[in-house]
């Protein structure tokens, strides 16, 4: 499963490249704020990401992986990073960090987290959206999202948007592994170190 997430998080990659601002049509979510409460976990260790100024809590130290995308017209490139854990192999955990021009900013969050959205659930016909909340993240927007696919795998994550950085964290696993005190954990851990 760790292959098939990594594989799903350079997806996500290339749908966050594709997709900036300048999609249309894309559908509206409700907004409201995320929730601070996180749960003791004191297996996990809490990672720091010097070079993309964050720090999150991962069920065990993570992998990384970094790589560069050209536009389709050449006219600039975005880094990513990626950073994957598993859970005794029943969860996955990633946060994935994308680079975005400098002429990306705040201005487009709302727009860009929804196109990412909607590119995610048009990946596989048969991926179900059982929610999607727009919040406020220490200050940024964010978007929280969760996601069933036909093969009876669950993506949740939360998405956020900080200037011209996107910060997407997630968990897959199968439907009967589900932990949501974990994923509580994992998501609220999380802090951009300005």
């Amino acid at each position: 499963m760790l292959m098939k997430t990594i594989a799903k998080a350079c997806f996500a990659a290339c749908i966050l490249f594709g997709t900036t601002a300048w999609a249309e049509n894309v559908a509206r979510v409700p907004y409201k704020a995320a929730s601070q409460t996180t749960s003791k976990n004191t297996e996990w260790q809490q990672f720091y990401a010097v070079a993309n100024n964050y720090r999150v809590a991962f069920p065990e130290r993570p992998e990384h992986l970094q790589q560069t995308l050209s536009s389709q017209d050449e006219q600039f490139d975005m880094k990513y990073d990626v950073y994957v854990a598993a859970n005794n192999q029943r969860e996955v955990y990633m946060v994935l960090v994308a680079q975005y021009p400098d002429f990306v900013d705040d201005s487009y969050a709302e727009l860009s987290l929804e196109t990412f959205l909607n590119g995610i659930l048009h990946q596989n016909a048969g991926n179900q959206l059982i929610f999607a909340d727009l919040v406020e993240v220490q200050g940024y927007k964010g978007l929280d999202f969760f996601i069933k696919s036909s093969d009876g795998v669950y993506f949740k994550g939360r998405a956020v948007m900080a200037k011209n950085q996107l910060y997407l964290l997630a968990m897959e696993c199968e439907v009967q592994n589900y932990v949501e005190s974990n994923y509580n954990y994992f998501v609220n851990s999380f802090q951009i170190v300005k």
